[in-house]
């Protein structure tokens, strides 16, 4: 059922095309004022440089986001943007907000992807046979500094 709901919420949205789009798009819905370069979102979202340029297009494009540059600092100004609310954000990142919600529209990112033939698929997404329950514990040893170092 929730990969169903997942292809309506794209299907109304029209803008999102891969896993890095609705990553980006959920960082900007927590963090709606960033002042940040491009190579920062890559590190914080664990993308590749491109593919955050990319996706920055595609949702400044859609009108999401908005964007601004001093040429005082490499670094740019993104504002979430909401003069103009569209219906179905508020739905989209009510479903995205929650781990399940996420893994759905990530999955119905691929399927669509592989339906339309645009682009490699990728097979953490698509089958994702890791649970968190599962990965191996590590042991890490705290140590505590003394003398206000």
């Amino acid at each position: 059922m929730e990969i169903d709901d997942a292809r309506q919420l794209l299907d109304r949205t029209g803008i999102l095309r891969n896993a890095c789009d609705l990553d980006l798009l959920l960082f900007f819905a927590r963090h709606s004022r960033a002042l940040l370069s491009s190579e920062s979102l890559a590190g914080f979202l664990g993308y590749d440089l491109k593919d955050i340029a990319d996706s920055l297009e595609v949702l400044l494009a859609g009108g999401l986001l908005n964007r601004k540059q001093t040429s005082a600092h490499a670094a740019r100004l993104y504002v979430l943007a909401d003069s103009e609310p569209n219906e179905w954000i508020a739905s989209f990142l009510a479903f995205a907000s929650t781990r399940p919600g996420r893994l759905a529209l990530k999955q119905a990112l691929v399927r669509r992807s592989q339906e339309s033939g645009n682009g490699p698929v990728d097979a953490a997404v698509a089958n994702p046979k890791v649970q968190v329950n599962q990965l191996p514990r590590l042991n890490v040893r705290m140590t505590r500094r003394r003398g206000g170092r």
